[in-house]
């Protein structure tokens, strides 16, 4: 199974191997008045540890590598501070929730241990979304990365329900064959999911019409911390 890099953007597999680095890092010195060393990746085992997991029969992972990849986004000031090791406030573990009750079982649980519960969906977040910056206290996130199905298409309509944590190439594969599109493509869209585009209200390449995501919305229901909030189609 793929992985994706934890403390920049894409792939694992795609990042450069010890040649195309050095390569790289003499065109720069080449280029520029810099003589720096190239900087190693940080070993996430030096990641202070966090607390103790609660069980609440949600899927939910507390090892290194796993609050790394949800403690930034993905902004240049990101990769840079993930690079220099610099993971200050890493979520204390990560939640998996596979449905709706599962995600208002994580929200139930935060009211009475006064947690905080930050959502994530691609982590491409460029504008700190996905940051702490709260008192001191219990922080989680909560991937909603297993809520990836499309539920419903109604080709009459040209209409799709579809859960959160879907990714924009799965959104389009499973509406291809029906012949339709959603016709949203962020620059993140390989690595963004709809309910990360719901949440900014994003915008496409050809976002000169009707391109940003809110112009194709019918209706959304939602899980909050008050309960669960559901607009008219």
């Amino acid at each position: 199974m793929r992985k994706r890099s934890w403390w920049g953007w894409g792939w694992e597999d795609q990042a450069l191997d010890q040649e195309g680095l050095d390569q790289l890092a003499k065109r720069v010195r080449d280029l520029l008045p810099l003589d720096g060393d190239v900087t190693p990746i940080p070993e996430v085992s030096a990641l202070k540890e966090g607390l103790n997991p609660s069980e609440i029969g949600v899927a939910r992972r507390d090892d290194a590598e796993t609050r790394a990849a949800h403690t930034h986004g993905k902004a240049y000031r990101d990769v840079i501070r993930n690079l220099r090791g610099e993971l200050t406030r890493p979520p204390d573990w990560v939640w998996y929730p596979a449905n709706e009750d599962e995600v208002e079982r994580v929200l139930e649980w935060a009211a009475q241990a006064n947690a905080a519960v930050i959502p994530f969906g691609g982590g491409t977040s460029v504008v700190g979304g996905i940051e702490y910056r709260g008192p001191e206290r219990p922080m989680t996130v909560m991937d909603l990365s297993n809520m990836d199905k499309v539920l419903e298409i109604d080709e009459t309509s040209l209409a799709v329900r579809a859960q959160a944590g879907i990714f924009g190439p799965a959104l389009e594969d499973r509406l291809r064959p029906h012949g339709l599109t959603l016709r949203h493509y962020p620059q993140s869209f390989e690595f963004s999911t709809l309910g990360g585009w719901l949440a900014t209200r994003a915008g496409g390449h050809f976002a000169t019409g009707y391109t940003h995501i809110d112009d194709l919305v019918e209706s959304m229901r939602v899980v909050t911390p008050a309960g669960v909030a559901e607009t008219q189609r």
